[in-house]
């Protein structure tokens, strides 16, 4: 999990305006709430997880509170990966 959770963290970085130490001491804040990210980036971000680890979200995770941080998406990929 911890190969997902950097990718994430990377990809933040990549596409966003936070440092890596700013989301590595904040990984299990709202990333919506802290401003992170905003919901046209959370677009980008659902289908490059989609695409890099082939896997497809359902509502289920989509709703699920953990979803919206970086260490539960984490979790919630490498469920998905298995």
């Amino acid at each position: 999990m911890e190969n997902i959770r950097e990718w994430i963290i990377d990809w933040f970085v990549e596409n966003g305006t936070t440092e890596k130490e700013v989301l590595c001491e904040n990984l299990n804040s709202n990333y919506f709430n802290a401003g992170f990210i905003d919901s046209f980036v959370f677009i980008s971000l659902i289908g490059d997880i989609e695409e890099e680890y082939d896997i497809e979200f359902d509502n289920e995770q989509f709703l699920d509170r953990d979803f919206a941080t970086i260490n539960g998406l984490a979790e919630i990929i490498a469920e998905l990966v298995g």
